[in-house]
């Protein structure tokens, strides 16, 4: 009587301490599932946030004048969960004569005896031809059009945060820009010549443009 008087505590005791470590690796697997569960993200391209800027070259030294383009029209496919997508989808024109150095008169010099002198002179035009890459880092090449040709043109983008931003440059040797680049040269001679006594105008151009994402994760 007394053996059935301890086995039914001690029972009682293994079937509630059981029935407790069930219950914590029920809750332990979930709340794993849960963390474990990752954020699906869409981006798509953010309307008017696209910025052009360049550097353009004189004197032999090679010193760099900035300046970029106020007037940048983008239009963009549907969102993506993948940048290179989006990127892929992407179209653009740019206006030549909102050029903007901040200097009036450098820039209505570029207009007339720059952009003037091209075959065509009021736009700029590009699109996207194949994107490499993932949502960090990548190449993307366009098909750029200027002075009336179009050539390909690579540039390497990072992503931080919302914000994408492509590096590049072209040579206007490429676009048959040698005359244009003449153009500005002699209209700028004084400016463009440096302590040799010789004027300059490089014919190469650093580019920089940067867009917002619209980021949408669930």
């Amino acid at each position: 009587m007394m053996i059935k008087n301890i086995f039914l505590p001690l029972s009682i005791f293994a079937a509630v301490t059981l029935s407790s470590c069930g219950g914590n690796d029920v809750t332990e697997t979930a709340t794993n599932v849960e963390n474990n569960a990752e954020e699906t993200c869409f981006y798509s391209y953010e309307e008017g946030s696209a910025t052009v800027r360049f550097t353009a070259f004189k004197t032999t030294e090679k010193i760099g004048v900035g300046g970029q383009f106020d007037q940048v029209n983008v239009t963009a496919g549907e969102k993506s969960t993948k940048i290179t997508d989006v990127l892929n989808t992407i179209k653009f024109n740019i206006k030549t004569g909102s050029v903007n150095t901040n200097d009036e008169g450098r820039d209505a010099k570029l207009v007339e005896f720059f952009f003037g002198k091209m075959n065509e002179t009021d736009m700029i035009l590009g699109q996207v031809k194949a994107t490499t890459g993932d949502n960090t880092a990548g190449v993307c090449t366009f098909y750029l059009t200027l002075n009336g040709v179009e050539k390909e043109v690579a540039m390497d983008y990072t992503v931080t945060d919302d914000n994408i931003k492509l590096s590049g440059a072209i040579d206007l040797t490429d676009f048959n820009g040698l005359e244009a680049v003449e153009s500005i040269n002699t209209a700028c001679k004084a400016l463009h010549t440096g302590a040799d006594g010789v004027s300059k105008t490089w014919p190469n151009v650093d580019l920089v443009i940067e867009a917002k994402l619209t980021k949408d994760c669930h």
